[in-house]
């Protein structure tokens, strides 16, 4: 299709017409507008007949020049002429107008058109058809008159606002006017003709048009009911997801599940309680080690392995004024006190000999993931048969003494130099931190907790399900409706939306459903109801309100244990009010111990730690420190090193 444009008017508010003049050039800049004595505007108008070239500035337009307006809405009549609309085949033609189209049709408040064809160029009514495309409602009425202009059949269609809507597969507005039979050529004597038989086609074409609505409809309709299908699906898997994972693993119950429980369950590593009581929940109170570290150091403090003082009295119990203290019974085997080396010189070169082998043992025993229960048993039994009288050490208490005895001078380390010391020694570091991590697996497949290292197995299959139903569900939601919605399918009554939703509703659910569903043994399961029911009655206000008799030991390892679920503050309210004579206990007497100073500086020690570690497994540091691999002697050191 070519045109010609004829003229330009401008229609102002009073009704008056203005005619516009044709500018010979189309001008772009800005001193083309204010330079008016090229003749080139404004109120000129300039037909670009293309072809479409941004970068040559050729436009298929007409561009209208207008002078002294700011925000108004001009309304202009474009007169045209057009050339090559009608196509002449052998058995056919067709006019076929495309008046308005692409997105700014959404802009449209109304549209009025009159198309005419001279009466004697009009096929006969039964050897024509005409149809109008476009609009939500496929098409649009229109009228014809041989009355309203004199010699002319008159094609005329006035859309409104409400007619004018539009989804991104309708954007059109176009007419056709199909001539077939003897006044096949009757408005097309001078088109050039294209030898070929259409009609059939277009009429086959014209059907399959006006029939998209309710083929559209019928196909929203199935997909409708196979979503609804879908979803009833997707419900039913998931439901029976618990009962395939049940029946692909073995999983005990315990006879009593206790929401409180009062008593210790078991002299067992603090971090391990910890991860242990939440294994079946979401992530609650603890976070990696968080304030695992301070438990630790509370459990040593109350075995009798360290003490921490401070430096000057005079001062407040800040880090860099407290240093730890390896007692020296806890290494040697031996009461601190000195009379039992008294009774000879030869007895007492004796202990400092047999003193300098258990450290010797002590610092040969670098924890790492491939001994570490064997390493558990070693040490604590060099401990026991040395001092029988200490309790024995957990797993992870082993890491933390050791780490502090690598770096003490004189049995003595302040925290801020241990800090100071793990912060550079990255290899020795990163393996702390290793192994402080996969102590729980450790710990609870060595005493008998878990059926296997891997004990999340299950709920990792429940998750990823869960996961998958998820991520589909909000494809659903997104991506396939807003594809959907630029075709005649729309949104297919909301069937991707319910299908989408159920998806989403079912993979929550069974996400969170999936925490109850890890591999204990019987024990293990027994177990974990208590430690669970230590934590909530040690969480609860019942340990501030109850009237029973909590004897001094118990509440050192409430203290402990609480540390370690990370709700220390609940038990130092409750030792306040139930428990106001604390001097017989060298943890509940120290008021450091119940101070926010000893807490942040663990949190502290906990971040170097794990910045260390981090750079260590990134290889971003230059060598070891600390005397580890490569430099200062190896892994077997004297405690001075």
């Amino acid at each position: 299709v070519s045109y010609r444009v004829k003229s330009v008017k401008q229609i102002l508010d009073d009704g008056r017409e203005y005619v516009y003049s044709e500018s010979p050039k189309l001008y772009w800049n800005d001193s083309d507008y204010t330079n008016t004595y090229a003749g080139l505007g404004p109120r000129k108008w300039f037909y670009s007949p293309g072809p479409y070239n941004e970068e040559a500035g050729d436009y298929e337009a007409v561009m209208i020049y207008i002078d002294g307006m700011y925000r108004e809405q001009p309304v202009f009549e474009i007169e045209y002429e057009m050339t090559n609309a009608a196509l002449r085949y052998s058995d056919c033609s067709e006019l076929y107008l495309c008046m308005y189209s692409e997105e700014t049709i959404k802009h449209l408040n109304s549209f009025n058109a009159e198309i005419l064809i001279k009466s004697d160029d009009m096929p006969n009514k039964e050897n024509y058809f005409a149809h109008t495309y476009g609009t939500n409602s496929n098409e649009f009425p229109f009228t014809e008159s041989d009355l309203s202009n004199p010699g002319y059949h008159t094609f005329s269609f006035k859309l409104n606002k409400d007619q004018l809507k539009f989804k991104p597969y309708n954007q059109y507005i176009e007419f056709s006017l199909v001539s077939f039979g003897k006044d096949r050529h009757s408005f097309t004597d001078f088109a050039r003709e294209i030898n070929k038989d259409v009609f059939e086609k277009t009429k086959s074409e014209q059907k399959k048009y006006e029939f998209a609505p309710k083929k559209a409809f019928s196909n929203k309709c199935i997909i409708f009911v196979v979503c609804i299908l879908l979803s009833l699906w997707v419900i039913k898997k998931s439901l029976s997801a618990e009962e395939k994972i049940k029946a692909k693993h073995i999983f005990f119950d315990s006879p009593v599940k206790p929401h409180f429980f009062r008593d210790i369950p078991g002299n067992i590593d603090p971090i391990f309680a910890a991860e242990f009581a939440f294994c079946k929940s979401p992530p609650k109170a603890v976070k990696e080690l968080k304030d695992g570290l301070a438990a630790l150091m509370l459990s040593l403090v109350r075995k009798g392995y360290v003490e921490l003082e401070r430096i000057d009295n005079t001062k407040d119990w800040k880090s860099e004024n407290v240093k730890i203290k390896l007692l020296s019974n806890s290494i040697f085997g031996t009461p601190s006190s000195s009379s039992i080396f008294a009774n000879s010189s030869t007895e007492s070169t004796s202990n400092q000999d047999e003193s300098q082998r258990l450290i010797s043992v002590l610092n040969d025993l670098t924890p790492d993931n491939s001994n570490t229960i064997e390493n558990n048993e070693i040490e604590n039994s060099v401990l026991e048969e040395n001092n029988p009288r200490l309790e024995k050490l957990s797993l992870n208490e082993q890491y933390y003494f050791k780490l502090i005895n690598r770096y003490a001078v004189n049995n003595e380390i302040t925290m801020k130099q241990l800090e100071q010391k793990i912060s550079t020694d990255y290899e020795n570091t990163d393996t702390f931190v290793t192994n402080i991590e996969n102590s729980t697996v450790n710990i609870g497949v060595s005493e008998k907790y878990f059926q296997k290292a891997d004990y999340k197995q299950p709920r990792k299959e429940l998750q990823s399900q869960a996961i998958s139903a998820i991520l589909i569900g909000i494809i659903l939601l997104t991506i396939i409706n807003f594809i959907s919605s630029r075709t005649r399918l729309d949104l297919a009554f909301g069937g991707y939306s319910i299908l989408g939703i159920v998806n989403i509703i079912c993979g929550i659910i069974l996400y969170k459903k999936s925490y109850k569903f890890v591999l204990l043994t019987q024990v293990g399961e027994q177990e974990y109801y208590q430690w669970n029911g230590l934590y909530n009655f040690l969480n609860s206000e019942t340990l501030m309100k109850e009237r029973t008799v909590i004897e001094l030991p118990l509440w050192e390892e409430y203290l402990i244990y609480a540390t370690a679920f990370g709700i220390s503050e609940k038990v130092i309210a409750a030792l306040k009010v139930r428990c106001p004579d604390v001097a017989d206990s060298p943890i509940l007497s120290n008021p450091y111990y119940r101070s926010h100073n000893f807490y942040y500086s663990h949190r502290s020690f906990h971040s170097h730690a794990r910045s260390a570690s981090f750079t260590a497994r990134s290889g971003g540091y230059g060598g070891y420190g600390g005397g580890g691999r490569g430099g200062g002697g190896g892994r077997r050191r004297s405690l001075k090193d």
